[in-house]
């Protein structure tokens, strides 16, 4: 009879051992997060501001001439050149964009290129001739964002990472944790100037 308890007994151990083994790898992805996040942002503003790896840094636009040169790294976003566009204006922030984009966190062991969170086509990857980008206000985006844009020209394609000091700060939500840097693979496909006469139909 004893046989017939410990059977199930066991069964219900390995079970709870299953279940609580998914539980801590759930909560270990996003452990001691913000720190590992400005460890990141060091790794990245190191190369930027020695000039290595493609790396450069920029100032948020909000920023304007007030940044000193000994500024803190939260105040720049940190850009990587993929694609040179052929376009000679830069949107201001009363601007409407088209662009394709992927938004993603920093890497972690479950999503060794970083988790995505969001991004503006469907598929697992772009397609330039099929998918269609989104149309946005310049200054509807976090002030990373719209800082790489107001520095792209039409045909730019870049990575661009953002401090959480110029994306979402401390607000969380059920993408994106608190105090996140953002990695951004962003292609401005269009710029529509404020008070023109624009169609922004894709065409």
């Amino acid at each position: 009879m004893l046989k017939k308890f410990i059977m199930p007994l066991m069964a219900i151990c390995t079970m709870f051992f299953a279940v609580s083994c998914e539980e801590s790898e759930e909560v270990s992805e996003y452990d001691n997060w913000k720190p590992r996040n400005e460890h990141y942002l060091d790794s990245i503003a190191d190369l930027a501001r020695c000039n290595e790896g493609g790396w450069v840094q920029i100032p948020a636009y909000t920023m304007g001439d007030n940044i000193g040169e000994n500024a803190s790294k939260s105040y720049y976003i940190y850009v990587k050149k993929l694609e040179l566009g052929t376009g000679s204006y830069r949107p201001q922030d009363g601007d409407t964009v088209r662009a394709h984009y992927q938004g993603r966190l920093i890497p972690t062991d479950s999503h060794p290129q970083g988790k995505v969170f969001d991004k503006s086509y469907a598929a697992s990857s772009l397609n330039e001739a099929t998918d269609v980008p989104t149309l946005f206000a310049v200054k509807e985006t976090v002030v990373g964002f719209s800082t790489a844009l107001m520095n792209m020209v039409e045909g730019d394609r870049w990575e661009v990472v953002i401090p959480q000091y110029l994306g979402y700060k401390d607000n969380a939500s059920s993408e994106i944790p608190a105090y996140s840097t953002l990695i951004f693979d962003i292609k401005l496909a269009r710029v529509y100037r404020n008070g023109d006469n624009n169609n922004t139909s894709w065409h």
